[in-house]
């Protein structure tokens, strides 16, 4: 696992961005994380759980993502490229100027605001679960 920070000092303000490359993990919960500004390679995350975590302009390249379930998180102007999901679960999610290409999502359940967003570009979608959106109305007759 290569874990490595870059920093750029600016006159006015001092940002770090971190690399990420060839990560493995395996059975982990992470919850209420904030990850920003970094690009992430080659790394593998198998029955992972992504609770209320924030994606901040993040770059996602090659990266394998097997049995994750991503609950409430925020993916904001982040970008998955050529990455593979397998029965990865997304639960009320938002994807704000967020962006998939190329990317492979295999027996995923995917929200509405995902769906839309992975039609757009050359992701290829198998044997998806998609949520279902259909509202049921429920109409009480008063009698008289």
């Amino acid at each position: 696992m290569i874990t490595q920070t870059i920093e750029m000092i600016h006159k006015v303000s001092s940002e770090s961005y971190q690399l990420i490359k060839d990560e493995q993990l395996t059975s982990v919960i992470i919850s209420s994380q904030m990850l920003a500004g970094s690009c992430i390679q080659q790394s593998t995350y198998r029955q992972v759980v992504f609770s209320d975590c924030v994606f901040y302009a993040c770059d996602f390249k090659g990266v394998h993502f097997d049995n994750c379930v991503f609950e409430n998180c925020r993916f904001e102007f982040s970008h998955f490229r050529e990455c593979y999901f397998k029965n990865c679960n997304f639960t009320d999610c938002n994807w704000m100027s967020s962006s998939s290409l190329k990317a492979t999502y295999e027996d995923c359940e995917l929200d509405h605001e995902q769906w839309e967003m992975l039609t757009k570009n050359e992701n290829h979608i198998h044997s998806q679960h998609n949520l279902d959106y259909t509202t049921d109305i429920y109409i009480e007759l008063v009698a008289a």
